[in-house]
């Protein structure tokens, strides 16, 4: 294989060139600050004399070094001075690496705090399963956050994510951000440097074991990333690196006003070869399959969390046609009432270019690492579609608004539920594949509690997970849904792992065993495996009795055929809304009039105890009457049915 080129490693793999690189006889260092008037390197082995060791700037505004020894496992920072006439005052400060894998930090008794950055080996870390054969169609996500899921060292989590992930049949760990923050309160999304592991649960080898761990026992590993905003600290950020805003806008752009966090400026060369290289460092030396890039809409809207009075809005009668032609792929101009104005005043299309660009690069440098697009406006439809197709290129999107209206309909008293609402949720045209998330820490925290604490009891949320996994898409919970934990999220209460095994409740058990049963499906049924939309065709659905249907087809035939060859795969899915028995046969039309079997079915005394309806299971096989089933539906009863196999 043909070696890349220093411009290609610098542009596409900058980890490979910035950074620390130490060998057996020598140890290199090169930062990027152009604006800078001098650079030292500051270590060790040097007291950490701010000018012993001056590094020498070249053309491009790399400063380099070369130190005749291994200086590997060593900490060190690079003092940074601009001295020019346009700064109020000269700067000089010591600041980390910013293509650092690692920090090393101490925290003082009086509340201050010093992070030094630690010269690693690449190549110290033996892998053997650095990267797992394994596909994300079908894909169901856990999404964990590490402290409080097991507050412990990376290879303590490692074995605690097997061990629970063994029989809960997850395909994918999605951890919140696990780069190296300051605050500990924010939940990694304040991210200091983005290349080095937090250091709270050990050092980024032993991150790296986490992952190899995952993947020997065939669980895909899925990080959190924040692309598009970092922290305001100079001690362990990037703010004001070298005197001047290097990696971020200047001005009131420059400032997310929700969050007290830094805006990257993603048009500058540097700053997307930066953070594009990020996700190619976290594959190829990380081992990570995929990321989630938060805050989507932030990174492409100006007025998302910004207020209606700092945001720089776009004059429609300059933007350039490169622009007007992505923004057009995407879906267009539109004119908001409520607002008072248009969306291409609020787009930023350097926002647009840059996530375009990212999975360009992706498609060559990393073509097997997924990412799912976390956003919650929805005003594109083709985030989640081929770059080649006009689209930004991300694998999956994850609607977050989606979460927030499921919520509020099962708020709405039953009587007045209207079953279009819940179907306009799950039947679109999108061409996008869908993360569905059930749950997610932002849907329990910051004042908002867990599913089963808002529903009251855990047999309607038995019935939510199926129909999560049952439609297209790759389904998704947060840590402790899938033992009822109840109350809110947040960094200083843990797991109560003391609801799980033995000791569990019986509901407890109960939720566990659905979700189990239901990844379980997920991993061996055809149909599940396939999350594009036109997987699913609407089947039915009766308002007054408040259930639906929905077919999910397990090839690519739908009614044109009635030969059973062509519909061994289908799964038949109809839900009843309501806690109350539907008196009337449900009439459910199946393209093949053949008899029926029971794949799953949420009233099953293993989900919900028993109960004076399900004492047996009346359904173990349907045999339709002509082209239609008719079956009673028992309290939110979610069932799936499959041709029933013939010799």
């Amino acid at each position: 294989m043909k070696e890349p080129s220093l411009e290609t490693i610098k542009q596409d793999y900058p980890y490979q060139y910035f950074g620390a690189h130490p060998n057996e006889t020598e140890t290199t260092f090169r930062v990027y600050a152009p604006r800078a008037t001098g650079v030292n390197l500051m270590r060790e082995g040097t007291g950490w004399d701010c000018f012993a060791e001056p590094m020498t700037k070249n053309e491009d505004g790399v400063w380099e070094i070369t130190i005749p020894e291994n200086l590997t496992w060593s900490e060190y920072k690079y003092y940074i001075e601009n001295s020019d006439d346009y700064l109020n005052q000269p700067y000089g400060m010591a600041r980390i690496d910013p293509f650092s894998p690692q920090l090393a930090v101490t925290w003082g008794n009086d509340g201050t705090r010093n992070f030094n950055s630690i010269v690693c080996d690449r190549n110290y870390f033996q892998w053997t399963h650095k990267h797992i054969d394994l596909p994300h169609e079908p894909m169901s996500i856990y999404e964990m956050h590490l402290s409080t899921f097991h507050d412990g060292n990376y290879r303590d989590i490692a074995h605690k994510i097997v061990d629970h992930m063994s029989y809960m049949g997850f395909t994918h760990v999605q951890i919140m951000p696990p780069f190296q923050t300051p605050i500990h309160q924010s939940w990694g999304y304040l991210v200091g440097c983005p290349y080095a592991i937090y250091e709270r649960h050990g050092t980024v080898d032993d991150f790296k074991y986490l992952v190899n761990h995952c993947h020997a026992h065939g669980i895909g590993v899925i990080v959190d990333v924040p692309l598009g905003f970092g922290v305001q600290d100079w001690d362990c950020g990037l703010a004001n690196y070298d005197g001047t805003d290097l990696y971020h806008h200047s001005g009131s752009r420059g400032w997310n006003n929700q969050w007290n966090s830094r805006i990257y400026n993603v048009g500058d060369t540097y700053v997307k070869n930066y953070l594009i290289g990020l996700c190619t460092y976290l594959y190829h030396e990380l081992g990570i399959d995929g990321a989630r890039i938060d805050a989507v809409a932030s990174q492409i809207f100006f007025d998302y969390d910004r207020g209606f009075w700092d945001w720089p809005r776009n004059d429609r009668e300059q933007v350039e046609l490169e622009n007007w032609e992505l923004f057009n792929n995407l879906g267009g101009d539109r004119y908001f009432e409520e607002r008072g104005y248009w969306l291409s005043e609020a787009v930023d299309f350097a926002g647009l270019r840059f996530l375009r660009d990212l999975h360009a690069r992706l498609q060559h440098t990393a073509p097997k690492f997924i990412t799912i697009a976390e956003e919650s406006r929805r005003v594109f439809p083709k985030l989640a579609c081929p770059v080649d197709e006009g689209g930004l290129g991300f694998t999956y999107a994850q609607n977050m608004g989606e979460m927030h209206r499921i919520r509020s309909y099962l708020q709405i008293p039953i009587e007045h539920r209207l079953i279009e609402h819940i179907e306009i949720l799950i039947h679109n045209n999108s061409a996008e594949k869908m993360v569905n998330a059930m749950n997610t820490h932002d849907e329990c925290a910051n004042g908002k509690v867990r599913l089963i604490t808002e529903l009251g009891n855990h047999i309607p949320l038995i019935g939510l997970a199926a129909l999560c996994w049952f439609r297209p898409g790759a389904p998704m919970i947060f840590q402790g849904d899938e033992f009822g934990e109840e109350g809110y999220f947040d960094v200083f209460h843990g797991v109560d792992w003391s609801k799980t095994g033995p000791y569990a409740a019986l509901h407890q058990q109960q939720i566990s065993n659905n979700f189990h049963d239901l990844n379980q499906l997920l991993r061996h049924e055809p149909a599940l495996a396939r999350h594009g939309i036109n997987s699913m065709i609407r089947n039915g659905s009766n308002n007054e009795r408040k259930w639906f249907s929905f077919i999910r087809w397990g090839g690519d035939v739908g009614f044109e055929s009635s030969d059973p060859k062509d519909h061994k795969d289908d799964i038949i899915f109809v839900r009843n809304e309501t806690p109350y028995p539907v008196e009337c046969h449900a009439e459910i039309y199946v393209p093949v009039a053949a008899e029926y079997r029971v794949i799953y079915n949420s009233i099953d005394q293993r989900y919900i105890g028993s109960q004076h309806y399900n004492q047996h299971d009346p359904y173990w096989t349907i045999h339709s009457a002509g082209q239609f089933l008719y079956f009673d539906l028992h309290p939110y009863q979610n069932i799936a049915l499959k041709l029933k196999n013939h010799p």
